[in-house]
């Protein structure tokens, strides 16, 4: 390279020298924003530098780098228009007829959509990138021969820009196409566009979730549409979301594409040797074992950013590889190649600016030149940082010439399939799922966030009576597919693409069926939840399309050759047998039964006969990708015969009438059934299924065949061998001795019962053994030494003060050393059980100090299982504080007591209890240990007031209290409570008189927070005396007499729009009061991330600088009389 280094020297001389004597002036594209200008000397340069580069390396390349921008807005309203007969409004539309009164609905009090039109597409930054910044972003790397970036586009969004631009509306204009057509021109050095606009759905439809027929119209109508305004149609497809499944693949193939892109996520984990991270690099469920291939990885590494993980492993996971799907009726295998995004680097890219040290150091010391790696970046292109200016006018171009400079070749997909070909025997298998970035999902391989499960967050199993708002709108596609495709089918068959489209008055019947369907099917619609007008649109647009079928239905009354419509069946949980892990368990890894349930929605106009879910067993656990048996109803000696259950069919759960969140005041004119069967006993099992249907008129619609390998788990089993307990599955008359072999004397079990999703229930304290700590949501129990082994007993779990059927638990060691059981945490399941022996109950009695009971047999409510009578009871341990005797005399621990009447408790000046067991007339014991206990009030006993001085710092945030002590929580949640203000910033708070010991912490609602407080007894002031780590410590102080502020309770807050994009409007309760308010926002973390002062009881708050996500929102009135909460998705 020495030649060429001296021969640039030349070159960077003369042309300086030659810029100089001209004075040319910096250049400025007339159409770019705030673009950096370039001198001509500088151009020349960069052009000279990258040519010698590129003549040197481009043969020899390893990496090589591309964009891609996603970009849709939907058809917000797709009602009939009244501009245009028989088709839908697009959005200038349905701005103008939602402003002047229309678009009104019985049932609403507001127009529609409901969303802020103008806000969303005026906005600058999107006018720019959907009409020609990415064309400026092109230009400013055409000097490097083949860079260029890929476009996904959605028909929606081209509609509802030319709505605009026909008017000169907002921004837009009659031209706004021109820019990416001219890009589209630009050619690489193998005659491919700098700018691939690749196929898309018409309406961001999940491209794995709509059926194969209902894919194929997405796809061709968005063709139609990309081709109507910008002259082209790409060999290329982006499933939206990046949601890709090997069943799509023959619907691609028959709209001629040739390559998709993948997430690479979904290669990495098909990989042998992929371990599941259960941590924020794996937020979701692990794959499973039915979608691994033999392959390793080898150079694994982990990326993260702002809660969105992968593990990947280069540089297989930047391939471009093929993937197949097999028709499982005819054994015909449909190919394309795949192309992986980079979820991590994507994501970087879509947020700030980066240089190449993730792929210096991560991607290409293991790439080669016979099979180079591609990092493309794949995101939003009209949202967040990705969509703005200074990522198109600098972003790219800083990016794409450090990349050059580095010895990468930027490069369009195309190009790059051009130059290197992917080998025919290069065939991979592609797991489910979309990209990362997807909240609440995390790339989930039954798209949850789209989709969430049926299922009960007490056991984790399918529950046929849930509901969520995304099930109950698939039901509705579901049903209003079977219409549309009905009449299509009676029409012939041979719909017009372009009136589909388009619709109009000269569209048939079944075309515009279909027209007004597509309506319904974008994926956000699912993914915002319960926002806006969203639960309504399925309904609105399938309504529309109904009536048109139902012309060409009752036109052909009596024939039906349309099978039933199918959902993709999904299944629940999604590894039987293994684990779980992510929002659907609250990010604990949980352990699941191996019987599992297959759950779908089914529908026929005709009506249908049967559904049934068919299953067979593989004979070795492998589905190796070199067979075809796995994949076809057909089989082989692979695999067993198929058996059958009927699936159980029903209406699904009625929509919620009480959700001030959801009003759905458009009613689907048909629902789709919910059809769902277990399959149960089987482990370590791979396993094959799908669902078919047969309507009343014979006709059958069979699904796609899915694969699960059922693992051996039982959902309670624990991992590894440090840990154990016996009983192993234990009854409720049981005690459980748990022992744990690296406990040491300071080894406490932190633990709790009943536990749910986040959270755990304090046992009651019957069940606490001696030396038991009461905590904040749980208790501590030290382990003991018993002949060598660490250990804690726990149980009888059968007093009727508390059911108990899990024990929930992890091992604290030290501060410091935590056994979370891998992040799952331990669970021991507790079964009840029926015996012989009598049973009672508890005793709660409140007395005055020195006042006499005496016991009545009706007081320890006596039964018997046998038909025994009552003989009395066997004292267990005695009381504290008071006497119990019996005929005058002291009782002893074990003495039985059969003169119930002469049995008697004198209370002291404090309250106490004593424990008993039941016997009955063939002595026979109670399992269960019974408690008497005596609440004693004392005239001279005062209750308890705590008081601490606000700091000056804090502003006007009251204080808040949190409190416990040895019977548990005494407020819900933290930071507890509001306390009451009195005078000089002092704030004061009295217990109960029954609360004789109390611990506290004092807080600015929850941050900063004080160290624990123990023990109090007596009313205390403090005043904050030093920070203590991330907390302060707190001095005594002498209390101060103080007015009492009354504080208002905490009532509703509207915010509004949901969700949210650049501002949200907040209006307060009409109070009348036109004071001071704070507003703070905070992210799912508990990080402050915005606070605002306003004035008055509505105030309009900017949040286009927070990312995507989930915010909680709260509001207080200056003078800390005022408290609100709401929360706002952006």
């Amino acid at each position: 390279m020495t030649e060429y280094k001296i021969e640039l020297l030349k070159i960077f001389i003369q042309n300086h020298l030659y810029i100089k004597q001209l004075n040319i002036p910096n250049v400025r594209d007339n159409n770019t924003m705030q673009i950096k200008t370039f001198s001509l000397f500088s151009k020349i340069c960069i052009a000279v530098i990258v040519s010698i580069v590129v003549s040197q390396n481009i043969a020899a390349q390893k990496v090589h780098t591309s964009y891609l921008w996603h970009m849709d807005q939907p058809v917000y309203w797709a009602d009939k228009s009244k501009d245009k007969p028989d088709s839908k409004q697009f959005v200038e539309e349905s701005h103008r007829l939602k402003m002047s009164g229309g678009n009104m609905y019985p049932g609403s009090a507001v127009a529609h959509p409901t969303n802020d039109l103008q806000e969303i597409f005026s906005k600058d930054d999107r006018v720019q990138a959907y009409q020609f910044v990415p064309r400026n972003a092109i230009n400013s790397i055409r000097d490097l021969p083949n860079a260029g970036a890929q476009l996904s586009i959605s028909a929606g969004l081209l509609e509802n820009m030319q709505s605009l631009g026909a008017k000169n509306q907002w921004g837009y204009t009659p031209g706004w196409m021109n820019a990416y057509k001219e890009a589209i021109g630009w050619k690489t050095s193998g005659n491919f566009p700098r700018l691939d606009v690749v196929s898309f759905t018409y309406d961001h439809a999940l491209s794995p979730l709509v059926s194969e027929r209902t894919l194929i119209k997405q796809i061709k109508a968005h063709q139609y549409v990309s081709n109507k305004y910008y002259g082209y149609n790409s060999k290329g497809y982006w499933p939206a979301e990046c949601a890709f499944s090997e069943r799509i693949i023959k619907a691609l193939v028959s709209c001629g594409v040739e390559w998709s892109v993948i997430p690479n996520s979904h290669l990495a984990r098909t990989l042998a040797d992929y371990v599941h991270p259960y941590n924020i690099n794996g937020n979701s469920d692990a794959p499973n074992r039915a979608d691994r291939v033999t392959v390793n990885g080898v150079n694994w590494y982990d990326g993260m950013q702002d809660g969105r993980g992968s593990h990947l492993a280069a540089p297989y996971c930047y391939q471009a590889h093929k993937a197949q799907y097999i028709d499982p009726a005819t054994g015909t295998a449909y190919k394309i190649d795949v192309v992986p995004m980079c979820n991590f680097i994507s994501y970087i890219d879509g947020y700030g600016t980066h240089g190449t040290s993730e792929i210096s150091a991560n991607i290409e010391p293991y790439s080669n030149t016979e099979h180079p790696s591609l990092v493309l970046m794949a995101h939003d292109g009209d949202n967040a940082w990705g969509g703005g200016s200074s990522y198109y006018n600098e972003s790219v171009p800083g990016f794409t010439h450090a990349a050059a400079g580095a010895g990468y070749e930027p490069t369009t997909i195309q190009q790059f399939l051009s130059n290197h070909p992917v080998p025919a025997n290069d065939i991979v298998h592609v797991e489910d799922g979309a990209w990362v970035n997807a909240d609440s999902d995390w790339g989930h391989p039954q798209f949850i966030n789209w989709l969430w499960p049926l299922y009960s967050k007490n056991n984790y199993r399918f529950d046929p009576n849930g509901w969520t708002e995304d099930a109950r709108n698939w039901a509705v596609v579901t049903a209003t597919e079977n219409f549309v495709t009905m009449a299509e089918d009676l029409e012939g068959g041979n719909l017009r693409t372009a009136y589909i489209a388009d619709g109009g008055a000269e569209a048939t019947n079944a075309e515009k069926a279909w027209h007004f369907y597509f309506g319904g099917l974008n994926s956000g619609f699912m993914y915002y939840g319960k926002a806006e007008d969203m639960e309504v649109k399925a309904s609105l647009t399938g309504n529309i399309a109904i009536d048109y079928a139902k012309k060409v239905i009752t036109a052909n009354s009596g024939t039906d050759n349309t099978a039933p419509s199918v959902f993709i069946p999904q299944r629940f949980p999604y590894n039987p047998g293994g684990y779980a892990f992510g929002p659907i368990t609250g990010y604990k890894k949980t352990a699941m039964s191996s019987d599992f349930h297959v759950w779908t929605f089914a529908y026929d106009v005709s009506g249908l006969s049967s559904v049934t879910l068919k299953y067979r067993l593989d004979a070795d656990g492998e589905n190796p990708l070199n067979s075809t048996q796995n994949e076809t109803y057909a089989g082989g000696t692979e695999v067993a015969a198929w058996l059958d259950i009927a699936m159980t069919r029903r209406a699904m759960t009625p929509d919620p009438t009480t959700d001030a969140e959801l009003n759905f005041f458009i009613q689907p004119e048909a629902k789709a059934d919910l059809c769902y069967a277990e399959i149960a006993g089987l482990k370590d099992k791979l396993v094959d299924y799908y669902v078919e249907a047969v309507d009343t008129k014979g006709n059958v619609f069979r699904s796609p065949i899915q694969h699960v390998y059922v693992e051996s788990g039982d959902g309670q089993t624990p991992t590894g061998g440090d840990v154990t307990w016996t009983p192993t599955a234990p009854t409720s008359a049981e005690t459980i001795t748990i022992t744990c072999k690296n406990a040491t004397a300071t080894s406490k079990l932190h633990w709790g019962v009943n536990g749910t999703v986040g959270a755990w229930t304090l046992p009651n304290a019957v069940y606490q053994p001696a030396g038991t700590s009461v905590l904040s949501g749980a208790v501590e129990t030290p382990f003991t030494q018993v002949n060598g082994v660490w250990q804690v007993v726990l149980g009888p779990f059968n007093n009727p003060a508390q059911a108990v059927t899990k024990i929930n638990f992890v091992i604290k060691h030290s501060d410091s050393s935590w056994d979370n059981n891998g992040g799952s945490d331990y669970l021991i399941n507790v079964s009840a059980v029926a015996t012989d022996n009598p049973t009672g109950t508890n005793i709660s009695k409140s007395l005055s100090a020195n006042e006499v009971y005496t016991f009545a047999t009706s007081d320890f409510a006596f039964t018997s299982p046998k038909g025994n009578s009552f003989k009395g009871i066997k004292i267990m341990s005695l009381p504290v504080a008071g006497s119990l005797t019996l005929n005058g005399s002291n009782v002893t621990v074990n003495q039985v007591v059969t003169a119930i009447s002469e049995l008697t408790y004198t209370a002291a000046t404090g309250s106490s209890s004593f424990t008993y067991k039941i016997a009955d007339s063939a002595d026979l014991l109670s399992d269960a240990t019974y408690t008497a206990s005596f609440t004693v009030t004392d005239p001279t006993v005062t209750a308890i007031t705590v008081s601490f001085k606000r700091p000056a710092d804090w502003g006007t945030t009251p204080v808040y209290l949190w409190a416990w002590n040895n019977g548990g929580n005494l407020f819900a949640s933290w930071p507890g409570v509001p306390m009451t203000e009195g005078s000089n910033s002092w704030f004061s708070y009295t217990f109960d008189k029954s609360v004789t010991s109390v611990n506290v912490i004092f807080s600015k609602n929850a941050n900063p927070q004080s160290v624990d407080i123990t023990g109090v007894t007596q009313t205390t002031c403090y005043e904050y005396d030093a920070p203590n780590g991330n907390k302060f410590s707190v001095k005594t102080s002498a209390c101060e007499t103080t007015a009492v502020k009354n504080i208002a309770s905490v009532q509703q807050i509207s915010i509004y729009p949901q969700p949210v994009k650049s501002h949200f409007t907040v209006t307060l309760p009409n109070t009348g009061s036109a004071g001071d308010y704070r507003l703070s926002m905070y992210d799912m973390s508990g990080n402050a991330v915005k606070t605002e002062l306003f004035t008055g009881q509505t105030a309009v708050i900017r949040c286009e600088n927070l990312r995507r996500g989930v915010y909680v929102v709260r509001i207080m009135s200056c003078d800390g009389r005022e408290v609100y909460g709401g929360k706002v998705v952006k």
